[in-house]
């Protein structure tokens, strides 16, 4: 790479020195994790030692920001260099800034577009949000599957079609959800736009009466799921199958009557 004079803020730093080394590893480890706010600022001077002297960098996080910035953090860094247990190494960059050779790429691979310069943190938040999202869109589809299956309404079966066809639920509010299907041949369904009648209530562990359960149309496509509650805090979990309560006293999909 070709990094222009920067300051550099450490967040993590496990490394292993040349023998000819003068840097007192032990001393700059016990730096970082005394440091704190976001981390240990160090020159460009220090930094190319860190580089010069390197012999194995086990763990180590490194934010590059301008040298006349005055930020206490890596609100303004322009290069991000993370080693992970000693086996992986990511390098995100401003390239209107930071210049790269062939020889750079090769080495680790094609370079994809990010939206920031985030921390490891950041990107560990956004995988497990991620998992969440998808272990949630999984308990939509259940869910509404369950109430449709048990829905009195003609359409139930074209519905069934249509949640066969959604290839994305993404939140779009609190407790809601919007749903994206792939085919256009779904069949569309002779329903009013809002919420589909008779609409299912759920419990929580704590109560009885949790909320509802809406499924929204447009157009006559499923278009929305929202999970509104009538307790006095939101709930923090999605409801469970065996916690649906349908209409009339219909079957909830288990074998079980519900009241």
């Amino acid at each position: 790479m070709t990094i222009p004079p920067l300051r550099w803020l450490v967040t993590d730093l496990n490394m292993v020195v040349l023998p000819d080394s003068d840097i007192n590893v032990l001393e700059w480890e016990q730096k970082v994790r005394d440091s704190s706010g976001a981390g240990l600022w160090i020159t460009d001077d220090d930094m190319r030692r860190f580089v010069r002297y390197n012999h194995q960098m086990i763990d180590g996080e490194f934010f590059g920001s301008p040298i006349d910035s005055t930020a206490d953090d890596a609100s303004q860094a322009m290069v991000r260099i993370d080693f992970f247990d000693s086996t992986t190494v990511t390098v995100t960059l401003d390239r209107s800034v930071i210049g790269t050779s062939w020889e750079f790429d090769l080495f680790l691979g094609p370079g994809v577009p990010a939206s920031g310069i985030g921390s490891r943190d950041e990107e560990i938040a956004d995988e497990q949000r991620r998992a969440q999202e998808a272990r949630d869109g999984q308990q939509i589809r259940a869910l509404v599957r369950a109430c449709l299956r048990n829905a009195r309404i003609d359409e139930a079966p074209a519905l069934l079609t249509q949640l066969d066809a959604v290839v994305d639920v993404t939140p779009s509010g609190p407790r809601a959800w919007s749903l994206a299907l792939e085919r256009d041949d779904a069949p569309r369904v002779d329903l009013p736009d809002g919420p589909l009648p008779q609409a299912a209530r759920y419990q929580t562990d704590a109560e009885a009466a949790g909320g509802e359960l809406l499924i929204w149309v447009h157009d006559g496509r499923m278009q929305m799921v929202e999970l509104p509650w009538c307790t006095d805090a939101m709930p923090t979990e999605l409801p469970r199958l065996d916690q649906l309560v349908f209409p009339a006293g219909r079957d909830a999909g288990d074998g079980e009557r519900t009241p």
